[in-house]
């Protein structure tokens, strides 16, 4: 999920056990708006006025994966605390899947309506407070819920991450020996996404990176990302981000694992 200008990742991932891909914060300095690009991922984001202490107006979003771009509000000191979930983990941790949320998401009496621990994040003195708050929240689910992605799972999701998105899904099935439908059944059940589209926003995402940490041209971004061309690059941008290969210099990235 990307925020405005100012959003980080923190290095406590790894901390918190297998579900969470990343901890991320953000603050606006703006009234304005902020770009949220698909990425195939799900989140739990507690949304605060950071020039408040102790942190008040505490409101809890849970997103779905998205399929394109979408624009949301942000107001001066307007806080955010986000914890990512790795694919094949959000039924863990939230009990239903991915798909029943995608393009969507919980917010506010409806995210504590279906998480009411939720709440417990609430009675925090500072972001990191509400950090701890939120990785505990995610302990206490995983550690609660029995279900696990199976190896077969997470071995497709793999080779899609592996090749950024660039196999086709008959490519990944005979990788594996099972039918495209079984891939199929597997991308969804970890993502909420079908197999082409999870594929699609691993492309963006890595052509994304090509451009600004590789510093390669368009043409060559467009070649190694495995688009037809730099017009089918440019399109997809335009669909997923709403903005040219050109004009990348503001979009913050975010990190997407295995």
């Amino acid at each position: 999920m990307t925020l405005s200008a100012r959003y980080t990742e923190l290095s406590l991932a790894a901390d918190l056990g297998e579900e969470v891909e990343a901890v991320w914060t953000s603050v606006s300095d703006r009234a304005g708006s902020y770009r949220v690009l698909p990425d195939g991922r799900c989140d739990i984001i507690a949304r605060f006025d950071a020039r408040q202490r102790p942190i008040a107006d505490v409101t809890f979003v849970v997103t779905g994966p998205t399929t394109r771009f979408y624009d949301a509000p942000i107001e001066p000191g307007m806080g955010f605390v986000g914890i990512r979930l790795r694919p094949g983990c959000f039924e863990r941790v939230l009990g239903f899947e991915p798909a029943e949320l995608t393009d969507a998401a919980l917010i506010g009496p409806d995210a504590l309506s279906a998480w009411p621990d939720l709440e417990l994040c609430v009675s925090a003195r500072d972001e990191n407070e509400l950090v701890e708050g939120l990785a505990a929240f995610v302990r206490r689910r995983a550690a609660g819920n029995a279900f696990m992605l199976d190896p077969l799972g997470r071995s497709v999701i793999r080779a899609f991450h592996a090749s950024g998105g660039r196999l086709r899904i008959s490519e990944v099935a005979g990788m594996h020996d099972i039918s495209e439908r079984t891939v199929q059944r597997l991308v969804v059940k970890a993502t909420g996404l079908p197999p082409k589209a999870f594929a699609a926003v691993l492309q963006f995402h890595r052509s994304l990176r090509l451009l600004r940490d590789h510093r390669l041209t368009l043409a060559g971004a467009a070649l190694e990302a495995g688009f037809a061309d730099q017009a089918h690059m440019s399109r997809i941008f335009q669909r997923m981000g709403g903005f040219s290969p050109a004009r990348i210099s503001d979009v913050p990235l975010v990190s997407l694992n295995e």
